[in-house]
């Protein structure tokens, strides 16, 4: 069998011209899903009742992407579950840029708690970018006869189980910082969990339970008003928001330091060139102006991330999770 020449540098010719598209494709693909993007409605999922500190961050930080993208951003408040069905929708939406998933550490504590979700690039969801941080803060209501943590410790000693506190829900941020604090202090309190932080903050004001672990958004302007009593803050210095308020370090509990933080996820296989736009917007906006002088004015500071930052942040929290979980025995209840 003989071969002209001449069609066999052709058939070369195509097949190098076949291989470089190929090569080409993928940076099309890439291309084409920035382009003129957000050009209608997205979605913005926060998986927590109105109302809670999560949902006035979420709320917050859709307002800063709409007026940077000039498009609607809808807020869409799918409690449940712990927030595992907010979760569970934006998992399976698909990959556009249309569907984003505005979530807290509450939701990534009880997701890992769950073996639900591990949150790896890829996997369960696209890893955007950390949006901000938030203390937390112990407060108890007005008339219970305490107004310093060691008064609080001494009443619980005193009268084991007398008190209760809510949580935002079982396995949350909040039921795992005052477990913490329960732990180290050597009390028992008992637990009134609640679906959302919201409805937990209703009845603590209503005083059906005394204390609670809340984040300042939801509570300060109680403090402020006297209806609730703030007795220590978990970050390492004091808040500008209540100087007065001890932290826990300060107080002789160091390992008392659980801080909230936000951050904004796609579904899996979300473009990686899509997720890194998203990113330096929300980096670009939250730089200054007015929306971010609200946050701050509430006890939430903006840290901005790329989504490899991102991702790596979630695999150490994980990791310190699992550690704090197992050294205090913490469950579900």
């Amino acid at each position: 069998m003989t071969h002209d020449p001449a069609n066999l540098t052709r058939r070369g010719a195509l097949l190098t011209g076949a291989a470089s598209l190929g090569m080409l494709m993928p940076a099309l693909s890439q291309a084409q899903s920035t382009a003129g993007y957000p050009n209608k409605t997205v979605r913005w999922v926060v998986p927590t009742s109105t109302g809670a500190g999560t949902d006035f961050a979420g709320r917050t930080f859709a307002q800063i992407a709409s007026e940077a993208w000039k498009q609607s951003l809808v807020v869409e408040n799918r409690a449940g579950a712990s927030g595992m069905l907010g979760l569970d929708f934006v998992a399976g939406a698909a990959p556009d840029g249309y569907t984003l998933l505005f979530f807290s550490v509450s939701q990534f504590i009880d997701a890992t708690l769950l073996n639900k979700y591990t949150f790896e690039a890829g996997k369960d969801f696209t890893p955007i970018s950390m949006l901000a941080t938030t203390p937390l803060l112990l407060v108890a209501h007005s008339d219970v006869q305490v107004s310093t943590v060691p008064q609080l410790v001494a009443k619980a000693k005193a009268n084991p189980k007398a008190l209760s506190y809510s949580s935002g829900g079982s396995g949350g941020l909040t039921h795992l910082a005052m477990e913490v604090f329960l732990n180290k202090a050597g009390i028992e309190v008992l637990h009134v969990p609640y679906k959302g932080s919201g409805p937990a903050v209703i009845d603590l004001l209503s005083n059906v339970v005394q204390l609670s672990f809340s984040t300042p958004p939801a509570v300060v302007q109680h403090v402020k008003s006297g209806r609730l009593k703030a007795l220590a803050v978990t970050t390492t210095t004091r808040s500008p928001l209540l100087p007065d308020v001890p932290t826990f370090a300060e107080l002789g509990y160091p390992s008392v330091s659980t801080t909230s933080w936000y951050g904004v996820a796609g579904p899996p296989n979300l473009p990686a060139d899509l997720a890194e736009m998203i990113s330096r917007t929300f980096a670009t906006a939250t730089r200054s102006g007015p929306l971010r002088e609200k946050l701050v004015s509430s006890g939430i500071d903006p840290v901005l991330s790329t989504p490899a930052e991102m991702a790596r942040t979630l695999r150490a929290e994980r990791e310190q999770l699992q550690a704090i979980v197992k050294s205090i025995g913490f469950k579900k209840d």
